[in-house]
């Protein structure tokens, strides 16, 4: 494993561990997360394969904004194609992985992002 992988592969660790500490305290901002397939995404992202070897290849990677707007209500859906794990602020993606949430509560939700080039991501989340 070339030592570019090796630390994005330590970058992407330390991050879901801090993602961890941001999700305990955006817990009161934030629905319940599943995977249940047929629900409608208001806000659709997908990880196409490959996308973390162009990463460490060192192509910028830009598939997210660094902000989203959504209303309480809507829901985002990400589904990983790729082979490693993305971050997109406090939410962690598997690889073959989809990740479907609903917004119940106003506020605002940020922290590390592996899928742009701002390296951050935040929702806004506003009154319906």
């Amino acid at each position: 494993m070339n030592r570019v992988v090796v630390w994005i592969l330590g970058a992407l660790l330390g991050a879901v561990l801090l993602g961890g500490a941001l999700w305990v305290g955006a817990a009161a901002l934030l629905g319940s997360s599943d995977d249940a397939s047929g629900v409608r995404a208001d806000h659709e992202y997908v990880v196409p394969a490959g996308t973390a070897e162009r990463a460490a290849a060192g192509e910028v990677v830009d598939l997210m904004p660094a902000e989203i707007v959504v209303r309480v209500g809507e829901t985002l859906r990400i589904r990983n194609d790729d082979s490693y794990l993305a971050m997109v602020g406090p939410f962690v993606v598997g690889p073959g992985e989809t990740l479907t949430h609903r917004f119940t509560e106003p506020g605002v939700i940020e922290g590390f992002c592996s899928l742009n080039a701002e390296g951050y991501f935040a929702v806004r989340v506003i009154p319906a």
